[in-house]
This record gives C-alpha cells, sequence and structure tokens, in this order.
C-alpha cells in the first residue's frame, strides 16, 4: 500500500519510503518551493523577458555594477583559500575585517574581538545553529509578529524548534506595548506547554522597514533578564536605512552592541547579534553571516563544533574582506547605497500615491509593507477578474489578489506569509534595479486595468550622497548642470507624451517643483 511517504516514478515503480522529517519538510515547505520556482523563471529582459519579477524577495540589486567592478579589480586568492583555511570559526583575514567594520558603525559599548565571532553561509543557517545550541526540539523561540516568513524554515525544519508570534498591531512595534505583548506571550507560551528559550528582536523590522528606539531595545533585555532567556538580535540590515520624503530625517540604528548592559543589570552572556553581507553589501546569492557573542564562550565553543557543517566558502570570505578592507570604497559604498534606497523608495511610492494605495512609510531595509484593501474591497470593480466575492475573508482576497498578479508575472509577497494581524496587506520589495521595476509596475497596472502611471522614466538619481547629507536638514537635493539638463529633457518628453490635464495632476502628486538658482539647481521636496 502507498503511503504519504512514497512517490511514484515516471515508470510507475514505488520509490523507497522517505523520513518523517522528509515529509515534514515537504509539508512545511510550500513557500521555499514557490520560490524556487519563481527563481528558474526570473524575469530577464533578453533571455526571458516573459519571466517573473520578483518583488516579494529581500534583494538589493541597485548597486551590482559598481561591486562587479570593485571585485572584478581586488579579487584575489590565496593559497590558503584553497584549504579548510585557518579555523573552524572563520578566517582571521575576515574575522578582523569583520570587527574592525563592527567597532566603527555598531558603536558597541565593548569592542569586538575575532574570538566572540562565529562565521557561516548565510544568516538562515546560523540562527537555526544559535537556536539549536539555546533551546531543545519543542521548546520556543519567541517573535513579535508580523515577522519575516524565513525565520521559520530558521528554527523549525533542521531543529525542530517551535516560533511563538506574540501578536499585536503593526502601530505598537518599535514602541513599549511592544513589551507588554512579548511578556504576556511568554507567560501564555509556557502555560500551553511550549517553554520559550529566546527571544528573536529583528532590528531593523522585517517586514515593517523600522528600526528600533534604545529604549525598547533594553526593554527587550531586561524582559529576557527577568525570564531567563536569550535575546537573539538580527540586525542584517543594519545599514540599509535611509531618507525619504515621507520619513526625511529618520531615526539611526541603535545595535544591542552598543547598550551598556550591566547598568541594565542584564547579564551579557544572553545577548546574540547576528549579521550577514546578503542586505547591506547586495549580495543575497554569497551566503555569508556571521554570530557576535561576546560573553559567552560555552556557546562559542558549541558553534565551533558544529560550524565545518556551514562553514563559509573562501571565494566568499575574500570578496567580504576586499570590501571591508577597503575603508573608503566602503564608506562610498554605504553612504551611495543609501541614497539609492531612498530614492528607489520614493519612486514607488510615488506609484503607490497615484494609484490611491496606502501603505506603511519605511525608513530601513529593501521593502514596504502595502495595504491593498482599497482593491480587494472593490468587489463589483476587481470580484471578477480575482475570483472572490463579498463573503470572503481578507486573507482569501489577499491571496487572490497576489495569485492573480503571479498569472501575470510579478511575484509579491502575502502579509499572511510574514503573520500579520489583518488581511490585505502585501509586502512589495523596492530596491530592484529600474528597468525590472518598470516592468514590474507596468505588469501589474495592466493586469488590473489601471491607467499608466506618468511617472515611469523619471531620472534615476537626483543627488549625489555628498549632496544629500549637505542639504537633508532643508529639504533639498542639489543637482549640477547636467542633472538640471536630464530633468529639464524628462519634463518636456511628459508635456509631449500627456495632455496638460494629465501632468498637473501627476506633478502635484510627486511633490516636486523645480528651481533654478543662478547655474546651479535645486529640486526642493516638499
Amino acid at each position: 500500500m502507498i503511503t504519504s511517504r512514497d512517490y511514484l516514478m515516471n515508470d510507475g515503480t514505488v520509490a523507497p519510503t522517505l523520513s518523517d522529517f522528509a515529509m515534514q519538510c515537504i509539508q512545511q515547505g510550500k513557500e521555499a518551493l514557490e520560490m524556487h520556482k519563481n527563481m528558474r523563471n526570473g524575469y530577464n529582459q533578453y533571455e526571458n523577458p516573459e519571466g517573473i519579477v520578483n518583488l516579494s524577495v529581500a534583494e538589493n540589486t541597485l548597486m551590482h555594477e559598481e561591486l562587479v567592478a570593485h571585485y572584478e579589480s581586488v579579487f584575489r586568492l590565496r593559497a590558503l583559500d584553497f584549504t579548510y583555511g585557518d579555523g573552524l570559526t572563520g578566517t582571521m583575514r575576515l574575522s578582523n575585517a569583520i570587527c574592525n567594520f563592527l567597532n566603527a558603525y555598531f558603536e558597541p559599548f565593548r569592542p569586538v574581538e575575532p574570538s566572540q565571532l562565529i562565521l557561516g553561509c548565510g544568516l538562515m543557517s546560523m540562527l537555526g545553529q544559535v537556536g539549536g545550541v539555546v533551546a531543545n526540539r519543542g521548546e520556543g523561540i519567541l517573535i513579535t509578529a508580523p515577522y519575516y516568513s524565513g525565520f521559520n524554515p530558521s528554527f523549525m525544519t533542521v531543529y525542530g524548534l517551535k516560533v511563538v508570534p506574540a501578536l499585536m498591531a503593526a502601530n505598537d512595534i518599535g514602541t513599549m506595548n511592544e513589551l507588554v505583548v512579548l511578556e504576556k506571550s511568554i507567560r501564555d507560551s509556557n502555560a500551553s506547554g511550549v517553554v520559550v528559550k529566546a527571544v528573536l528582536l529583528c532590528n531593523p523590522h522585517n517586514p515593517l522597514g523600522r528600526c528600533y528606539p534604545k529604549d525598547v531595545i533594553e526593554g527587550y533585555c531586561r524582559l529576557c533578564e527577568r525570564y531567563n532567556l536569550h535575546l537573539l538580535s538580527d540586525e542584517i540590515f543594519a545599514m540599509s536605512v535611509f531618507a525619504t520624503r515621507d520619513i526625511p530625517h529618520p531615526p539611526s540604528f541603535v545595535s544591542v552592541l552598543s547598550v551598556d548592559l550591566n547598568k541594565l543589570g542584564v547579564n551579557p552572556a544572553r545577548i546574540h547579534v547576528l549579521y550577514g553581507m546578503s542586505k547591506d553589501f547586495n549580495a543575497n546569492g554569497f551566503r555569508a553571516g556571521v554570530l557576535i557573542s561576546q560573553s559567552n564562550p560555552l556557546l562559542i565553543r558549541a558553534l565551533t563544533i558544529t560550524n565545518p557543517m556551514s562553514i563559509m566558502s573562501s571565494p566568499t570570505d575574500a570578496l567580504w574582506s576586499a570590501v571591508l578592507d577597503d575603508i573608503k570604497f566602503l564608506e562610498n559604498f554605504i553612504s551611495t547605497n543609501k541614497v539609492k534606497l531612498g530614492e528607489a523608495c520614493d519612486y514607488v511610492t510615488r506609484w503607490l500615491r497615484f494609484h490611491g494605495l496606502p501603505y506603511v512609510p519605511p525608513h530601513a531595509t529593501h521593502f514596504m509593507m502595502v495595504d491593498i484593501r482599497p482593491i480587494v474591497s472593490d468587489i463589483e470593480r476587481y470580484g471578477p477578474i480575482l475570483g472572490i466575492e463579498a463573503g470572503d475573508t481578507m486573507d482569501k482576497r489577499e491571496l487572490a489578489l497576489v495569485n492573480y498578479i503571479h498569472e501575470n508575472k510579478v511575484a509579491l509577497s502575502p502579509g499572511s506569509s510574514h503573520h500579520h494581524l489583518e488581511g490585505g496587506w502585501i509586502r512589495l520589495s523596492f530596491s530592484v534595479r529600474r528597468d525590472h521595476l518598470d516592468v514590474a509596475l507596468r505588469r501589474i497596472e495592466a493586469a488590473l486595468m489601471w491607467k499608466e502611471w506618468p511617472g515611469f522614466g523619471t531620472p534615476t538619481a537626483w543627488s549625489q550622497p555628498s549632496d544629500f547629507m549637505g542639504s537633508e536638514k532643508q529639504g533639498n537635493f542639489s543637482l549640477n548642470s547636467s542633472r538640471i539638463c536630464i530633468f529639464k529633457n524628462w519634463i518636456l518628453n511628459k508635456i509631449q507624451k500627456y495632455s496638460l490635464a494629465q501632468f498637473i495632476p501627476w506633478v502635484k502628486d510627486s511633490y516636486i517643483t523645480a528651481k533654478y538658482v543662478g547655474q546651479k539647481g535645486q529640486v526642493s521636496i516638499k
């Protein structure tokens, strides 16, 4: 008799039975399998123009050209790189480079040292490893919800941990109210039989795209001390904080490494930070992660033993070191990346406002949460094409829209996959190269029979980082004369393409006015 573990081969024979673990992976991994399909059919304007443009994943492709040029000029391999290296926790080359980077940018209360690091092949696997040494199978990791969907497989798939979501309104996240909900969730979970052993802080927050204030971070530390828990702080988007016209003066990123734990009465042995190369360095495919645990040598010892199964490759080690050790390139890259993220975010929010879609303004990460209820609530207009009815729940309508847009070759991330408290939301990534992003936005417009946004073709860069830094308080982006010409030609092109009646409302919506001051122009963002 064929069981759920059996698999029929093409010739009709039955394959050998798989393990319970394998079947659990298959049952819990539907999202991963869908992601795999999207990747296999990814959009490429030359090789696969009918492929899927993926706005569901947090990938920053805005500076790939600069990175390729830099890597091609500096990449070198040593004889040591062809061996297992000079240690099981990662090479001293990269360990020293990461310590210098963290000590410069994360403002740690105590300097970070190489002996406090474990380097591995990506943050998802490292989260699982850390979870496996702070909690036993069946025990819980508490996470504020909504949260990044990838946390589930990180903790659950291999290590058998339970993810305990602390469900709350998005407005409570990053406030002292969040700590109240977290404490209640600890008590409720323990009473239900799932003993919480660790709390995960995701800062900047995924999917809301916001940094945590220091008082709430300190509250997390005190909470973990009070209940004798480990605190895992995922800080992978630390350098992806940016200014937009919605939030022209974003709060600074604060690392838990910067907290004086002794002053708070918190045992530093319970605090562990995770960081990686994927997000801030536009390199998801390099698979590079790092754990920092400054006061728990026993945890470092345990992970040293397990790390050979997920150690970072030598080429990735060499490439990340090449960026971190080149201080001039690093500083320019980080500042330019912030500007480009802010520009990309503003570009998408202008498109959203044009089409009447509310959103949660981010000031960090690569994405934003978008409220699609104006679409899925209009049953008369969208019901026939989405296959939804007035009696359907918001969760069902949300999935119907995501699936319909997917049929039109754009992948979006439903809010339900991030355990959003209410239905009718999506997470939309904006850190996508402009030509691919435009394809995706035009496909959404065509699928929903919307009029075309007049903003397509906006110049890709209004300012250089130095211009931005010098004028952010005034809200002005200084432009050189060549950019003024680009802007002027673009305006004339739009006036020719659209009627004045179409163009003026767009200018009003985009809040852009052009000023010419002598030979230097400024664009004021009001």
